[in-house]
């Protein structure tokens, strides 16, 4: 007997984008990205619905007519494979976070193209939900650009390994969750205080209970990210500096906005690191990781868990996380 197809479904549209977003390998969850000006995304499009194909094209034609920005960058649709198997629309939207994560960028979804059924047939309705008052002078310059070429190192590949490793250990409860709930609300909160504000109570979500939660926030990030000693002691001294103008903010105290433009991308690199540090020691809980963190010093994240392995990932976040100064 032939399954249905589902009857109702988003396929997002994220753009910021320079990079080859196809050498993306998502099959394991049977889903891929497809450059929204090729022909595989009408192709796509027709084999959903091939009786009302033009019409459902039509949303997609006015996106590929629309560039709200100066420099020309690609836009991607995250789509699933096979739409007559059941399937957590969820793990959609997680491709954009997993992004997020590994490249701190400008990356945001700007349309949501919904299919639903409708007399039998699937149709499709378009919602924009870019953001007009977007402005890059306080984000990162990357916008999703992979690695420099480097015969030594694949980019691609490491990313591939790493979204595996993701999706295995994804939990949207817990202390993990709220962190990456948290980053995620940053990009897009509507002030740059609140943007700040929600990276550091992603950081917050790590640490289990009240006490002494400075010093042990600090020391905690810092041994997660710090290859060496060295890059520890710099990254705990960061940490000082963030939560200084963190208390200023949130206690309605004068404050620096120049600081606040600089430190952001810097402490948002961070989280990221934090994050992907995180889902690779796979640590069940916050006292759990608390526990472990106290036993152990600086340089010695090997031994928070038995199965840590290293990825480069993204170069900004490494380099950006480990900086001597952040001023």
């Amino acid at each position: 007997m032939e399954q249905q197809r589902i009857e109702k479904f988003e396929m997002p549209i994220i753009g910021g984008i320079y990079s080859d977003l196809t050498k993306l390998d998502f099959s394991f969850i049977d889903i891929r990205l497809i450059e929204v000006h090729s022909s595989s995304l009408d192709d796509y499009i027709t084999e959903i619905e091939p009786e009302i194909s033009h019409l459902n094209l039509g949303f997609v034609d006015d996106i590929r007519e629309k560039d709200y920005r100066d420099n020309p960058n690609k836009k991607y649709a995250i789509v699933k494979n096979n739409i007559k198997e059941d399937f957590d629309q969820e793990d959609i939207y997680n491709v954009y976070r997993l992004l997020l994560i590994v490249y701190p960028s400008d990356l945001q979804i700007e349309y949501i193209i919904e299919f639903y059924e409708s007399d039998g047939l699937m149709q499709t309705s378009s919602m924009s939900l870019f953001d007009k008052n977007w402005s890059g002078h306080y984000e990162s310059d990357l916008l999703m650009i992979f690695a420099v070429e480097d015969a030594n190192y694949d980019d691609y590949n490491e990313f591939n390994k790493f979204s595996k490793l993701y999706f295995s250990r994804l939990k949207n409860e817990g202390y993990l969750g709220l962190v990456i709930e948290n980053y995620i609300a940053s990009f897009s909160a509507s002030r740059l205080h609140y943007k700040y504000l929600n990276l550091c109570m992603a950081l917050e979500s790590m640490i289990s209970g009240p006490q002494e939660l400075s010093y042990r926030l600090r020391r905690t990030v810092a041994i997660l990210c710090g290859k060496s000693a060295w890059y520890c002691k710099h990254i705990f001294n960061n940490m000082n500096d963030f939560y200084t103008l963190r208390s200023k903010i949130i206690h309605g105290e004068e404050y620096s906005y120049d600081k606040l433009i600089k430190y952001l991308p810097k402490l948002r690199a961070l989280v990221s690191r934090v994050i992907i540090e995180l889902l690779i020691h796979n640590i069940e809980t916050n006292v759990e990781l608390n526990d472990i963190v106290t036993k152990i010093g600086f340089g010695e994240r090997k031994k928070i868990s038995k199965d840590w392995q290293h990825f480069d990932l993204n170069i900004t976040t490494w380099v950006e996380t480990n900086v001597r100064s952040i001023d």
